[in-house]
């Protein structure tokens, strides 16, 4: 069972499938790419992003390390492999896409192979779901304690790294166009389940141990009503071209 958060998500693929936010289809529009291309998922996790370029491209290839993330991808070709050695030849792909992932990558690394197998002009899109609003009806107050309880000193979920900007630093002195954003406004909407499903999901608690994870999941339980909750949740894209 993998302990590190950026490696640990296999652990929680199913609460990752039922909790975490879809995407918009706009997403998947954005580098003005033909209906003709061929893209890269990136990072596919359980291809929630997959589906939504699938509805739009020619040809979808989903990389991704999880073994139990990738059995949850649905039926395009999915490959094992890592954003810093994908297993795709040079220039065998139109654009590449990338969600929620991109912050845990060894960025230099993985943009000289996103590089590699991109064609001539290939566009690069990256993509977070952040929360847009409160939800309603509002989380109660145990649920955040139940939170800070299974928190463990020194582990940092990806949120934070996101949000720091860092991972635009390599792009200054890299063989892409300066970074050019859009953002597209959905709702998540979800059953308790769901919403329990969502929290076990981050990093740091699917990197815990199954009886910790356990333990946390009945709390969250008892601590949430059952209910439909609604998130406003903003797609916030960064995107790019080889020059």
């Amino acid at each position: 069972m993998a302990s590190e958060p950026r490696l640990a998500f296999g652990n929680a693929a199913a609460d990752y499938e039922r909790g975490r936010a879809g995407w918009p289809t706009e997403v998947a529009e954005v580098g003005d790419l033909p209906r003709s291309a061929e893209v890269l998922d990136l990072a596919a996790g359980t291809g929630k992003l997959t589906r939504v370029l699938a509805r739009r491209f020619a040809r979808v290839v989903a990389v991704e390390p999880s073994a139990e993330m990738r059995a949850l991808i649905p039926a395009v070709e999915t490959v094992e492999g890592s954003a810093e050695a994908i297993p795709l030849d040079d220039r065998s792909v139109d654009g590449v896409f990338c969600g929620e992932a991109f912050h845990w990558f060894d960025w230099p690394v993985a943009l000289r192979e996103i590089a590699r197998v991109l064609r001539p002009r290939g566009a690069l899109v990256l993509a977070w779901n952040v929360p847009g609003g409160e939800t309603e009806p509002p989380f109660p107050a145990a649920i955040w304690d139940v939170v800070q309880r299974y928190r463990r000193p020194g582990l940092e979920p990806g949120g934070p790294i996101h949000q720091s900007g860092a991972w635009r630093e390599p792009f200054v002195d890299s063989p892409f166009e300066p970074l050019r954003e859009a953002s597209f406004e959905h709702d998540l909407v979800q059953d308790r389940d769901g919403a329990v499903a969502d929290l076990l999901s981050v990093s740091v608690f699917a990197a815990l141990p199954p009886e910790e994870r356990s333990a946390m999941a009945g709390e969250l339980r008892a601590s949430l009503p059952v209910a439909t909750y609604r998130t406003p949740v903003r797609a916030e894209v960064s995107w790019t071209r080889l020059r």
